[in-house]
């Protein structure tokens, strides 16, 4: 089998296989840890920008959030959940795919194929945000636990080809730098921000490296084959 965006393999293996947790077969566990970590950040800062909006944005009851008993209302939430919930259309159905495609960028640069990116996306989607930071002030939603990890692989595997577009075009969009550096935020705005934290220290707080699997299907001469195997390279990136 071959993937243009993922490492050669053995065709008699052509199977999916859980390397999230092991980083084999090209993925970075280390670049893959370091920006979650930058994630548990960002999530919290995302979570006090949503406490500030109107309730009849978020449906979050900040009356319960305001009495301080964190914990219990993060119980009774969950004790309650997955319910099927009344936010915007445009929050469940855009937004929440939206953030699903940032997790699973985070994967997939890390050298993770589609299947391990969908994997982590899901993982992130419900055990971080949905049961975890948002469960602190609403009941778990039935539409976000299955909308966020399916749209952000859709959408995430899409601007993960745009992405690869706009740097093999010099960084451009529509002749423009600036309008590429914008486009590139929004694609991937975890790893953006991961550059502009290590631009602005001077050192690597954060992993940045791009591990691009690509590979070329060339097979070796009949006289020396003997089976379907092939070769190809992993080539890691740093911009």
């Amino acid at each position: 089998m071959f993937d243009s965006y993922g490492c050669c393999y053995d065709s008699s293996q052509d199977r999916i296989e859980v390397t999230l947790f092991s980083g084999d077969k090209g993925g970075n566990s280390e670049r893959l840890w370091s920006q979650t970590k930058l994630l548990f950040g960002l999530g919290l800062g995302a979570a006090g920008a949503l406490y500030l909006m109107p309730e009849s944005v978020t449906n979050w009851d900040k009356s319960e959030l305001g009495k301080g008993n964190m914990a219990r209302n993060w119980r009774d939430n969950v004790k309650q959940g997955p319910v099927w919930d009344n936010d915007h259309w445009a929050i469940n159905y855009i937004g929440h795919p939206y953030f699903g495609g940032v997790y699973y960028q985070v994967a997939r640069k890390s050298g993770y194929d589609q299947f391990n990116s969908f994997l982590y996306s899901a993982l992130m989607s419900t055990f971080y945000w949905e049961y975890g930071i948002e469960a602190f002030a609403e009941v778990p939603s039935i539409q976000d636990l299955i909308v966020t990890p399916i749209g952000g692989w859709l959408y995430g595997e899409w601007a993960h080809h745009q992405e690869l577009k706009i740097i093999e075009g010099g960084g451009k969009v529509f002749g423009s730098a600036l309008a590429g550096n914008i486009s590139l935020f929004f694609l991937d705005p975890v790893d953006s921000i991961a550059k502009g934290m290590n631009a602005i220290s001077g050192s690597e707080i954060v992993n940045a490296s791009v591990y691009f699997r690509t590979s070329s299907h060339v097979r070796m001469p009949a006289a020396v084959r003997d089976d379907d195997k092939f070769l190809g390279a992993v080539i890691h990136f740093r911009y």
